[in-house]
């Protein structure tokens, strides 16, 4: 059965990847609508995928259209709010990341959620990218000989990736709107950080929060697969570069450490990313390329001795894990399979990435 599906939110990411895999998965969704306060934006996606109807915000889209589930795409302080209405109106919910700000909303969704029975799923598509399942896989059966976990990030965020016109901005959108969205997003950062600077809110909200918050997502799952207790202690945490590098460090129970860092290098036209688990006898590896590159493989290798001699395993895989997610939202909702990230889950990475920058001391 396709599930009619609407979009709140159309921006970045709704166009660069979750528009285009709806439209192309279409024997299990049906693209009927988007909200966005841009007219422009609006009329663009309207004539690019002939929806049935578009609207201004959220309220005009759950009234307006008969929906199954929706996708929020939309800025991270209004998540909170879409995804509790949308539950409300007995519709499934798939959100981007990060699924809110403050742990206060974190448990009111979840709360909600359970009363509702509804799917709620959070956008980690790195969960979905199968060198990650390939690594999950073929991990020791125990976090005891674990050593050391490194997280290195540097990301020259979209500029690289997108020419002129790829993707339809509108400079259209009311200034009441504007400032309205800014405020709710001081407003929830300093709950949750107690400050509310605009560095503070890059740091927190944009590079731990919306960023390094991916990293941390896919290492508590293999965490979870070695058996080790979650949360584990944070340490540390730091941000500087007027919140444009963030890093974060945990002791996990056997006394290993896990140490990640993010750092927004714009002028620099190279993304990497590397995720590594150090045991005393092998070496498990991730090296993703930018999120924006369509069927771009991530690496996962794993090292070891053997006959004395360096023995190296290689897996790729050109299978888009946007598409895979969505198709995995299509499966939880119709046949009943577990959610792989579920709203818990994402509560979790939040109340991490929170502590690590409150150990920066703000």
């Amino acid at each position: 059965m396709r599930l009619r599906i609407g979009v709140v939110g159309g921006g970045l990411v709704a166009q660069a990847m979750h528009l285009h895999f709806l439209a192309h998965l279409s024997s299990l969704f049906e693209l009927v609508a988007v909200a966005d306060p841009s007219a422009t934006v609006r009329d663009a996606l309207q004539r690019r995928y002939s929806l049935e109807a578009t609207y201004e915000d959220h309220h005009g889209l759950l009234e307006g259209t008969k929906l199954d589930a929706v996708v929020i795409c939309s800025p991270a302080q209004t998540h909170a709010h879409v995804m509790l209405d949308a539950l409300e109106h007995g519709l499934h919910v798939f959100v981007e990341k990060p699924m809110c700000i403050t742990l206060a909303d974190a448990d009111r969704i979840i709360e909600s959620q359970g009363g509702t029975g509804k799917i709620v799923q959070v956008g980690y598509m790195k969960r979905f990218d199968r060198a990650w399942e390939r690594m999950l896989e073929r991990l020791p059966d125990s976090a005891e000989s674990l050593r050391y976990i490194s997280v290195v990030v540097h990301d020259p965020e979209f500029i690289p990736y997108f020419g002129p016109g790829d993707i339809v901005r509108g400079s259209d959108i009311p200034a009441e709107i504007l400032e309205s969205g800014r405020e709710q997003m001081r407003v929830q950062v300093r709950e949750a950080a107690g400050a509310d600077s605009p560095a503070v809110i890059t740091a927190f909200e944009g590079a731990f929060l919306g960023s390094l918050v991916h990293d941390v997502n896919l290492v508590h799952g293999l965490l979870e697969r070695l058996g080790e207790p979650l949360p584990a202690e944070v340490i540390g945490g730091d941000w500087w570069n007027e919140g444009q590098a963030v890093t974060g460090a945990v002791r996990l129970s056997n006394g290993a450490r896990w140490d990640s860092a993010w750092i927004q290098l714009l002028d620099v036209y190279e993304y990497r990313e590397s995720v590594s688990f150090f045991f005393a006898e092998e070496v498990h590896s991730l090296t993703f390329p930018s999120p924006w590159l369509k069927q771009s493989p991530t690496l996962y290798e794993v090292s070891r001795a053997q006959d004395r001699a360096r023995v190296t395993e290689r897996f790729e895989s050109y299978e888009e894990s946007f598409a895979r997610e969505l198709a995995h939202f299509h499966d939880c909702i119709m046949n009943g399979t577990e959610c792989r990230t579920p709203p818990q889950q994402a509560r979790l990475d939040m109340d991490v990435l929170t502590q690590m920058f409150l150990k920066a001391g703000g």
